[in-house]
């Protein structure tokens, strides 16, 4: 596995990116390096019988930076842990940080940003007209994903993917659905540059900049570095 330079890991420069196609036929964005592990992930699902389809892939800063500038002024939707929306007008900065932090990373320090990390969902969920929210309810026993749960447990660290958010561990909300390639994200990890990264965001047009960049360093490890280890086969 290759290591990726800060502008890489922070979403700005996408050269160690490709481009996949899922069973949907559609495409997304990928570090070069995970493709041939997903498409045996991919192949063997097909031969379960169990569609996938990914919801997300690869986000750059300005996409991450937009969402959560979004959030942050309420012209999008904030859930609640419970899944309800929340009305974020009256919160304090420090109440609007951690309700926009339980579900969506700062802008520089999204996975997603990695190429290694996606979302996934069920594509005859998605075929029959399902909504998709990405919440945990979707992949309860009741849900539309409960299949694919089911066999996303069995199969899923056989490929050399995981899921970092598996379980709450108060940070980061639990999302069953973002799975992660362990080895070439452990190794961005490791070597984040958390400075240079720090630095971006500084000259970025993030709302609340003083506020975010007080609490950075809170953020990286209630929220970034807070994550399930990867379960042996």
């Amino acid at each position: 596995m290759t290591n990726l330079s800060w502008q890489q890991s922070i979403g700005i420069d996408e050269s160690h990116l490709t481009y996949y196609q899922d069973d949907s036929g559609q495409q997304y964005l990928l570090h070069s390096e995970i493709i041939e592990a997903l498409s045996l992930l991919f192949q063997q699902a097909k031969e379960d019988d169990v569609a996938l389809s990914i919801v997300s892939s690869f986000r750059s800063f300005q996409r991450q930076l937009n969402i959560w500038n979004n959030k942050w002024n309420g012209n999008r939707k904030v859930l609640a842990s419970n899944g309800e929306i929340m009305d974020i007008q009256d919160l304090s900065d420090s109440e609007r940080f951690k309700a926009i932090a339980h579900w969506s990373a700062l802008p520089g320090l999204s996975r997603h940003h990695w190429g290694t990390d996606l979302d996934i969902f069920s594509t005859s969920a998605i075929q029959s007209g399902h909504k998709v929210t990405l919440t945990p309810d979707e992949f309860s026993i009741n849900g539309p994903c409960y299949s694919l749960e089911c066999w996303l447990k069995t199969n899923l660290n056989k490929y050399g993917f995981y899921r970092p958010y598996e379980k709450y561990q108060n940070g980061v909300a639990e999302e069953p659905w973002h799975i992660s390639h362990f080895n070439s994200s452990n190794l961005i990890m490791q070597n984040f540059n958390f400075e240079a990264c720090k630095a971006f965001i500084e000259k970025s047009e993030i709302q609340s900049r003083d506020f975010i960049l007080k609490n950075y360093d809170l953020y990286i490890q209630q929220y970034f570095l807070n994550i399930c280890e990867a379960e042996d086969d």
